[in-house]
């Protein structure tokens, strides 16, 4: 398990909260997101790459994906992951909530395949 400076878990999986950019880039909001980088990505660097969690029911964009534990995830209501990537700096982690399920988790991992063309 690979943790940030202030000790808090941060594996593949994860559900955090963070400071997650606008798409403007010039402002940040503290949110949840799922962790999608491992421990051999964080040996070498300071930063995580996460997927941003959203509670908005609003349009569905491609790359988004509806969590199904959204509970089990440490999550108070029902939530999608965006199909927005973005790379943190892991000191901005205030606390983990939880870890999606395997499911979830998969189905993220779908979303950054489509989203990256992979």
């Amino acid at each position: 398990m690979t943790t940030t400076r202030f000790s808090i878990p941060c594996d593949p999986g994860a559900v955090v909260i963070t400071r997650i950019r606008f798409t403007e880039g010039t402002e940040t909001k503290k949110r949840p997101a799922v962790v999608l980088t491992n421990s051999s990505y964080h040996t070498s660097r300071a930063d995580a790459i996460v997927m941003a969690l959203s509670t908005q029911r609003g349009a569905a964009y491609y790359g988004d994906c509806d969590l199904a534990d959204w509970r089990v995830a440490g999550l108070p209501q029902p939530t999608k992951a965006k199909g927005v990537i973005q790379t943190i700096d892991r000191a901005t982690i205030e606390k983990r909530l939880g870890t999606l399920s395997p499911s979830d988790f998969d189905r993220v991992k779908e979303s950054v395949r489509l989203v990256l063309c992979l």
